[in-house]
């Protein structure tokens, strides 16, 4: 047995074509079974298009699916296996793919009855000048009786349908080769021999020739190809296939092929030795042609890939029989493919056009390619984490994904990767549990370095962060927080997605269930600075203390002004509201949410305005809302940080001064870390003096600076008050003098 003709055909001066569609119309599925018929230098090609993918383990087969060393992996919301067909046509010099499209089929489909849907293994014929597909369909019945059918292709669409009853009866009749010199003729079987001809009218069929074996076949040999015409004789390329159950009780297969000769009266003239196209175990042809000095044959590999091989003449009659001298043609082609045939069973060769069909979207054909790298691979994990990535991009298929993920997995546990992509794949499954649990075994275990040819493992920190977000879920919520506070460290070598998401989470999550932290009148003898009738306050308002620390730095004073910019609620979290109600100050507030506005507005005498503070000219709005260029409090909260800084160098701090300025930096949300420096600067620049930094609603999420302009309020309450150092400081404990 001959396992790879590929490569005695490039040897001999042939050369082999891939045969793909763009990813666009084919969704990186299978185009199989290409089928060719040329007429003149008008070259037809049809591709069968599926909905399922071939996995199939080869080897020693290690790292077989979850049904066993063969299955089709279909949508796993579908049981369906369904087929369409692209008729396409070659450049006749290049024997590129220059036009293909789906042919239409909607005018005669009907409701399938059963899971194999679409007419399949189409052979592509031209009889009395009509162009046809012929094949099998077996969706018209309940229990999947195959038939062979006829339908005529007009303007790529199909305006009849024929389905042609066998002369005997059957459950399925399959792989009729049409031939090309006789209108409606088939070889129906090879050997023994039976030619079939084929009533389009009636529908029906009749056996007009029948022969009997030349030999016994280890295997009952069937149709591959078209039956052409070439010269004085008839030729096919035959199909065999050994089908078995494993020890496991699992599906198995292997296929052959073989060229037979005929002449004109159906005598066997010669026939060749089986052989493999490409080494692989499932391979299958269906489409044979002569073009100028070349036979052309177009095959499928592993049931996901297409070529066509070009052959020459001269080498094609030596190696069927019919000549027998010596051809040895010049070897014309180079590259990947050609390198693969020299060497198939090379798993950096085949990993390498994994990469080429994964980079052009080809999933179905870069999942075999990476599972032989696998199968004959003494280091697989890389393979097969791509295998498993190209079941996730095809999508649909979760339960063979992760299957794939823990064939790896398996294989190397000390490695990250596929820890990380179980941990994602529960996640989207909102398995929570699962999902942190794989989080946790990554950081744990997959202390080996990634692979660098992994382009889609970003780095460690996508694994902590997997498990900051499948904490939360599962109740750590505090330590969904601080594993967020540690990624940020990762800035410099995150990327731009994940910094993104980081950024995102922490602020959306906010410093926790203890972000509030509120002054009653029990607290007063605790009061780090007893201002002027601090102990008429029964409560406050603000999220942490920004109200009573603006009081302190200018002694409880009376009717002050306020610029609040980003208001909120009008009293919870709010930092003018007691202001307002206890010491009779006016002022302004921005606010960019309608709704909260319009509540602002019912429950305050101070007035909200709807506005975006990032568009506001605050120089006309500080005049026609204030009669002095020294105004009392500053309030700057906006998200996310780089636009509460932005809004902060819109002001003309240079016209006016603010005596108290509270300005929300969100350290803790910024995974910059620059945006907190960048305020003090230019706060610094402008002539203010920082009184509080790090404020914090607990002892970890830094978010706000308190400031004063030195002109406006008194040198010894910001000496009693300052505390500038690098640590966090909890508000309630700064302001109830508590601090440490």
């Amino acid at each position: 047995m001959l396992d790879n003709f590929s490569k005695l055909v490039i040897d001999n001066g042939g050369e082999i074509k891939p045969l793909i569609l763009p990813s666009s119309q084919t969704q990186g599925l299978p185009q199989i079974n290409p089928s060719i018929l040329v007429e003149g230098d008008d070259i037809h090609l049809n591709l069968r298009h599926l909905n399922y993918m071939l996995y199939h383990s080869e080897g020693k087969q290690r790292f077989q699916s979850i049904w066993g060393p063969l299955a089709y992996l279909n949508p796993e919301d579908d049981i369906t296996l369904t087929t369409n067909n692209y008729l396409c046509k070659l450049d006749p010099d290049t024997l590129e793919i220059v036009t293909g499209a789906k042919v239409d089929t909607t005018k005669l489909d009907v409701k399938p009855l059963w899971e194999f849907i679409g007419l399949e293994d189409v052979r592509v014929v031209n009889w009395d000048n009509k162009f046809y597909y012929t094949g099998v369909r077996r969706d018209t019945t309940t229990n999947g009786v195959g038939r062979m059918e006829l339908s005529e292709i007009v303007d790529n669409a199909e305006i009849s349908r024929n389905r042609i009853e066998p002369p005997t009866n059957s459950y399925c009749e399959k792989n009729w080769m049409p031939i090309l010199d006789m209108p409606y003729h088939y070889v129906k079987w090879t050997f023994p021999l039976e030619i079939v001809k084929v009533d389009p009218i009636t529908n029906t069929s009749e056996t007009v020739v029948k022969k009997e074996n030349i030999k016994d076949f280890p295997r009952d040999v069937r149709g591959g190809s078209q039956v052409i015409p070439f010269g004085d004789y008839r030729i096919a390329l035959t199909h065999e296939v050994d089908l078995w159950n494993n020890e496991n009780g699992r599906k198995d297969g292997q296929y052959y092929h073989r060229f037979i000769v005929w002449d004109k009266d159906w005598n066997v003239v010669t026939y060749t030795d089986d052989f493999k196209f490409m080494t692989a175990r499932i391979e299958f042809a269906c489409g044979m042609a002569v073009h100028r000095d070349h036979v052309l044959v177009t095959f499928a590999f592993q049931d996901t890939t297409s070529f066509l091989l070009k052959i020459p003449v001269e080498f094609f009659t030596t190696f069927i029989g019919l000549e027998h001298n010596e051809y040895r043609g010049e070897v014309k082609q180079k590259g990947e493919i050609v390198d693969f045939l020299n060497n198939p069973f090379d798993p950096t060769l085949n990993f390498k056009l994994g990469r080429h069909y994964e980079k052009t979207q080809d999933y179905s054909s870069a999942l075999s390619f990476y599972l032989r790298c696998a199968e004959f691979d003494d280091e697989p994990y890389t393979a097969l984490i791509r295998v498993a990535k190209c079941l996730d991009k095809q999508g649909r298929r979760p339960a063979s994904t992760k299957h794939a993920y823990l064939n790896a997995l398996a294989n190397d546990p000390t490695r990250p990767e596929a820890y990380l992509y179980l941990s994602m794949w529960h996640e989207a499954k909102k398995e929570w549990q699962e999902a942190y649990s794989y989080a946790c075994q990554g950081l744990v275990n997959g202390t080996s370095a990634p692979s660098a040819i992994d382009a889609d493992y970003p780095g460690i920190y996508a694994l902590i962060f997997q498990k900051a977000v499948a904490s939360w879920w599962i109740g750590r919520t505090m330590e969904a927080r601080e594993i967020l506070q540690e990624l940020v460290e990762y800035r410099d070598i995150m990327n731009p997605r994940y910094l993104t998401l980081i950024q995102n989470n922490i602020t959306s999550l906010g410093s926790g269930p203890n972000s509030i932290v509120t002054y009653n009148k029990s607290m007063y003898d605790s009061l780090k600075y007893k201002f002027t009738d601090s102990d008429k306050i029964e409560k406050n308002h603000s999220q942490t203390y920004q109200d009573m620390f603006t009081l302190a730095m200018l002694d409880g004073k009376k009717k002050g002004t306020y610029l609040e910019i980003g208001a909120e609620r009008p009293f919870f979290k709010n930092n003018t509201a007691l202001l307002e109600t206890n010491y009779d100050w006016t002022g302004v507030s921005l606010e960019i949410l309608p709704d909260l506005v319009n509540t602002f507005n019912k429950e305050r005498k101070n007035k909200a305005i709807l506005a975006d503070a990032t568009k506001v000219d605050y120089d006309v709005f500080i005049q026609e809302h204030f009669d002095t260029t020294d105004i009392d409090y500053l309030q700057v909260d906006c998200e996310p940080p780089s636009v509460t800084l932005e809004i902060l160098q819109r002001i003309p701090l240079d016209k006016y001064r603010f005596a108290v300025i509270t300005f929300e930096h969100d350290y803790y949300a910024d995974v910059t870390r620059s945006y907190r420096e960048k305020s003090r600067e230019y706060l610094t620049s402008k002539g203010y003096e920082l009184v509080v930094s790090d404020i914090a609603a607990d002892d970890i999420a830094s978010y706000e600076d308190w400031w004063v302009h030195p002109e406006l309020v008194n040198p010894e309450t910001v000496k009693k008050m300052k505390n500038t150092s690098h640590k966090i400081k909890n508000a309630e404990k700064y302001m109830l003098n508590k601090l440490n």
